[in-house]
């Protein structure tokens, strides 16, 4: 190993011993709110980063996320429901669950084949290890069902079918067809908590799914994914399968977001409906477009930005006086203003000042000043309360992004130690080396060599 090999994983493992360190104070502090808010992040992260295998290794526009989030939350919250919860779904009159459905459980499993040691209390966590890992498989399953059809199709044509897919699995979940196994729109309550808000299960699930994400683009099948990104013909003229690693990006894509699944039902202690809306997919895709489409660092990144504005976002949509409200509106504006000047600066485009700029700058200032003098005026003494600012404020943020930064902020490159360093590559690495036959072949090499002498 290279003395800067050697730096990097030393440096790295003491990296990932500070986050324990961090992890194990934050649990210690009893604040539970940050807890809550960090295990969010860990949850959320691990299906943006799955998200980012179809969406940003591949170039796949894919949006029904959530439904491979659903079927994973709820066969992991139906194989881990205690029995207490079981009883009170088979007294209710509402209750679509049938007997079969109910007895469907990690626990009862364990018994039915002579493993008493693993249906006890104290054995919790494997049965969930199993639930969870079952209801990964589940999703996968349903990202073939979903990855083989949709072979033909590209680019919008197969965004509208993921969405539909999404959509589908959500509503079928509440009809007669799959009520035996989800209970309708009651779903289930009292799925274990201990798991979606502890800090080691979740945190410690994301460092596995982002080990396997980066592995997986630094190998030959990611070299793959990402040439299928970049030009299908070429990359099928190179003799890329696409059909085959299509495939392989749906199912494990779908896999890792219904583990994601399987945590976001344990963090909520529940099962239902309404926690896998479209808006589920969304926060994952502004993720996505505010860290960088392809690179899973810059994807942590942007998620830690989605869950910073949803969890922390309550002064967004508490009530203000109407005059408070228009002075924020004249700020936005003349920021817009301002910021396409700079936009067009940045890019030599003449005029700076669009004939456009000036009026809006003027709306904006007037807007503030207005607020400003008039703030006991009749009209302006009112109170308003938008519902929703926090969503409002990802989707700008999200359209700011696209504008300013198409490719988001660490754009398709990932962290390494040689940005701190500010080292410079002049050489492929090993792994680049062992993967490439004409940098590793010495006859090759030296053929190569041979030819450059002679020209």
């Amino acid at each position: 190993m290279s003395e800067k090999r050697m730096r990097n994983a030393v440096l790295t493992l003491l990296g990932l011993g500070l986050v324990a360190v961090v992890l194990y104070l934050v649990q210690a502090s009893g604040n539970a709110k940050l807890a809550q808010v960090m295990a969010l992040f860990a949850i959320w992260g691990i299906a943006a980063v799955s998200l980012n295998l179809i969406n940003g290794t591949t170039g796949i526009l894919s949006l029904g996320h959530h439904g491979f989030m659903l079927v994973g939350g709820y066969a992991t919250a139906l194989l881990m429901l205690p029995e207490a919860a079981r009883a009170r779904i088979s007294e209710s009159a509402r209750s679509q669950m049938t007997p079969f459905t109910l007895g469907l459980s990690v626990e009862s499993w364990m018994r039915a084949i002579g493993l008493p040691g693993l249906a006890t209390p104290g054995t919790l966590w494997v049965r969930f290890l199993i639930a969870l890992l079952i209801g990964g498989l589940l999703a996968m399953l349903f990202g073939l069902l979903v990855g083989v059809p949709s072979l033909r199709l590209k680019g919008d044509y197969l965004a509208i079918v993921t969405f539909g897919f999404g959509e589908i699995i959500r509503l079928l979940a509440s009809t007669h067809l799959l009520g035996p196994f989800t209970n309708g729109a009651l779903g289930y309550n009292g799925v274990p908590g201990n798991f979606g808000t502890s800090l080691w299960w979740t945190f410690g699930i994301l460092a596995l799914t982002v080990f396997v994400m980066t592995k997986l683009k630094f190998s030959s099948y990611g070299r793959a994914l990402q040439a299928i990104r970049e030009d299908e013909i070429a990359a099928e003229a190179m003799g890329v399968n696409l059909a085959y690693h299509k495939v392989f990006a749906f199912a494990l894509s779908a896999f890792f977001a219904g583990v994601a699944g399987g945590l976001w039902v344990s963090y909520l202690a529940a099962a239902r409906l309404d926690f896998f809306l479209f808006f589920l997919t969304f926060f994952f895709l502004v993720a996505i477009s505010v860290g960088g489409t392809g690179s899973y660092t810059g994807v942590l990144l942007g998620t830690a930005v989605v869950v910073f504005v949803q969890q922390y976002g309550d002064p967004l949509e508490q009530p203000y006086s109407l005059h408070t409200w228009l002075a924020l509106v004249g700020v936005i504006i003349a920021a817009v203003a301002l910021g396409a000047a700079w936009l067009r600066r940045s890019r030599r485009l003449r005029p700076v000042w669009h004939p456009l700029l000036f009026p809006l700058l003027g709306i904006g200032v007037v807007a503030v000043l207005t607020a400003l003098v008039g703030s006991h005026w009749a009209p302006l003494t009112g109170t308003f309360q938008a519902f929703g600012m926090r969503r409002i404020l990802l989707a700008v943020l999200l359209v700011a992004i696209m504008v300013v930064r198409p490719e988001g902020i660490m754009g398709r490159a990932e962290f390494s130690w040689a940005w701190v360093f500010r080292e410079r590559r002049d050489q492929p690495s090993d792994e680049e080396r062992a993967q490439d036959a004409w940098l590793s072949n010495p006859e090759l090499n030296r053929e190569a060599s041979d030819d450059e002498g002679e020209g």
